[in-house]
Parts: structure tokens; C-alpha cells; sequence
């Protein structure tokens, strides 16, 4: 009997230094698994409903590659390790949240607009890179002088939308996905002046 006890007190204490010596890195929500594929095809949508769909995101969460959010304004996947996609976390990256955001459609050939649930679990064909070359049939380059709201900055390894254009001091208010510590939201960047930046738009919004 006592023996039996002993090693349940034993069993309980290495189980005990085993969850307090969990790094917290370690812990996922997966939270990816609640997403779905909800999507329409649309008529144009304007620069202010894109701006919209944005702002949902705004305080959600950042995922390498991800594609999904629910809009409650918590991050409900904090803490994951950076630049990894198997932890199946909340949020976009800068260039899912931007596909997403612009409306775009899956087929990089097909100039018009999909309407992506924020729970779709969709991160697009295009990196930053593609976004800054202007690849694809919707998105072009333009000069960053001609730039306004929902128009972008990308350069090889980010991209940012524009919120509000020109704030201050060369300042534009930027909507993006930005960082698994940072997550997704708004903040003045001063992007504009940078020359790793280029100026992207996407074209065909209706008005």
C-alpha cells in the first residue's frame, strides 16, 4: 500500500515539473481548425468597403501564411513561434491579410473581386515580393506620390496598406499584418519615404 502511494506521489510530482517546465512557446490554439472556405464572387467593390474589411482585422492576431480571423479583437492564438505555418494560429501575414483585403481573386490571371469570409482560411497566391513587381492581373506598381487610401506599400519581405495617406512628417497611417508579437493592426509608418518600398495599387475599385 504504501509503496502504491509512493509512487503515485512520485508520478504526480514528475507529471507537476513537467507542465510548469512547458515553455510557453510550445502551447497552440490551433485555431485554424474552426476556419472554413466561405467565399462569393462580387461586382467592384469601393476603396471604403475594402477599408472596412480591413479594419475587422485590426487587433486580431498574425500568422506566417495564415488566413483566418473572427473579428473579436483579441489575438486567440498569442505566443506562437515566428514564421511557422504548422501552428495553425489566428490571423493573416501581410500579404494574405492584403489579398484578402483587396478583394482579390484566387486565379492571379482574373482581375475581379472575391468576397473572402474572414473565417476563410485563405492566404493567396502572392508574397510581398509578387504584390511590390505588380504581378498579378489586378495589382500594379504606381508612384508612391500618387498613392491613397487602400493603395499599398510593399517591399521584398513586407506590405502594408494604407489607412490614411500622409498623416504627418511623411507619415501614412498603415493597416497590416506586421508580427507574431504585434499581430495585425494600424500604425504610422513612415514606409512612404523608405526606397525598399514601392507604391502598389489594385486595380478596378467601383467609383
Amino acid at each position: 500500500m504504501r509503496r502504491g502511494l509512493a509512487t503515485g506521489l512520485l508520478a504526480g510530482l514528475v507529471l507537476g515539473l513537467l507542465v510548469i517546465g512547458t515553455p510557453a512557446g510550445a502551447y497552440h490554439t490551433h485555431f485554424q481548425y474552426g476556419c472554413n472556405d466561405t467565399f462569393y464572387n462580387h461586382d467592384p467593390v469601393t476603396r471604403a468597403d475594402a477599408r472596412d474589411y480591413a479594419y475587422i482585422a485590426a487587433a486580431e492576431g498574425y500568422q506566417w501564411a495564415g488566413g483566418c480571423w473572427n473579428g473579436n479583437n483579441v489575438d486567440d492564438s498569442p505566443g506562437d513561434p515566428v514564421e511557422d505555418p504548422h501552428t495553425l494560429g489566428e490571423g493573416g501575414d501581410c500579404s494574405g491579410f492584403t489579398f484578402k483585403s483587396w478583394w482579390e481573386r484566387a486565379e492571379t490571371g482574373d482581375p475581379w473581386f472575391r468576397y473572402h469570409a474572414w473565417m476563410q482560411n485563405v492566404h493567396g497566391p502572392y508574397s510581398a515580393a509578387d504584390f511590390k513587381a505588380g504581378v498579378g492581373a489586378a495589382n500594379v506598381t504606381v508612384a508612391k506620390a500618387s498613392t491613397t487610401y487602400m493603395d499599398a506599400f510593399a517591399a521584398s519581405n513586407h506590405i502594408g496598406m494604407i489607412y490614411w495617406a500622409n498623416t504627418s512628417f511623411n507619415q501614412d497611417r498603415i493597416i497590416e499584418a506586421k508580427c507574431e508579437a504585434c499581430g495585425t493592426g494600424t500604425w504610422p509608418r513612415t514606409y512612404r519615404g523608405n526606397p525598399d518600398y514601392s507604391g502598389v495599387r489594385r486595380l478596378y475599385w467601383a467609383g
